[in-house]
């Protein structure tokens, strides 16, 4: 079965992106609501929900992931948020536990079979009524200037190591609706939204640092994988490095979103 890799890498990112991933969810929220963050990584986006909905309960598989979450809940002083190392595709709750459901940057990495599962379990656990927020990746909507053939490489590079075994994942976004409202859920909002990656040149030497440092950290897996060379890896840290000192560079990252109910 295919599942998401992690490295620390990938969980620094994630904990320096979380920025507003759920904005466009918090309308659909209320104080007294008991939320799932299913997948919630290094729980970056849990913290911010938790200050906004009653109780806030983040999970995921991978247990570097949790560890940094649990460190982020001792440190963030909220009483009503908790971190549960666990498959979304099988979780432990109980029928209708959660008035509202999160999941950012993950189904699009599924394999069709594990997706029907993961949306049945969200389904299940979710009230009557209550709301699901998706947020994925639609490789199609990404804005990149120049089109450098390294960077090109490098975000080739990522798609590998995340082995989508769906050519179709990559327009994954864009079709969260329609792949709801086939697992019975009511799409009842869609929207889309950038990361913007070059907003100054502060924030594009960190695209360029965060760029590096996750190729120097995936470079050996990749390698020992077979899927990339050290003149890949090294052709994609060049490219990067050039797109940063290009002052008109930009680099926008689409993610589309979704807002769903049970009925």
């Amino acid at each position: 079965m295919q599942t998401t890799r992690y490295d620390s890498s990938v969980v620094a990112f994630q904990q320096k992106r979380g920025g507003d991933s759920a904005a466009f969810f918090v309308p659909f929220l209320t104080a007294d609501m008991v939320l799932l963050d299913a997948g919630c990584g290094p729980g970056t986006i849990t913290a911010d929900l938790a200050g906004i909905v009653g109780k806030a309960v983040g999970i995921d598989i991978e247990p570097n992931a949790i560890a940094a979450a649990n460190r982020l809940a001792a440190c963030s002083g909220l009483t009503n948020l908790t971190f549960i190392e666990a498959d979304m595709t099988a979780l432990t709750f109980d029928d209708a536990s959660f008035d509202a459901v999160f999941v950012h940057a993950v189904l699009y990495h599924q394999s069709p079979p594990k997706l029907t599962r993961t949306l049945a379990e969200a389904r299940r656990v979710l009230k009557p009524g209550g709301v699901l927020g998706t947020r994925d990746a639609d490789v199609g909507g990404n804005i990149l200037h120049p089109e450098l053939d390294g960077v090109r490489l490098a975000l080739d590079l990522w798609q590998r190591w995340y082995e989508h075994e769906d050519p179709a994942a990559l327009h994954f976004g864009r079709r969260q609706s329609s792949i709801l409202r086939a697992h019975a859920f009511t799409p009842v909002w869609a929207g889309a939204s950038y990361v913007n990656h070059s907003a100054d040149a502060v924030s594009r030497k960190e695209a360029v640092a965060d760029a590096r440092r996750s190729l120097l950290g995936l470079g050996p897996q990749l390698v020992g994988k077979g899927l990339a060379t050290d003149d890949d890896i090294q052709a994609a840290l060049a490219g990067w490095d050039a797109w940063g000192r290009d002052p008109d560079a930009v680099y926008f990252r689409c993610r589309c979103e979704c807002v769903a109910r049970r009925d």
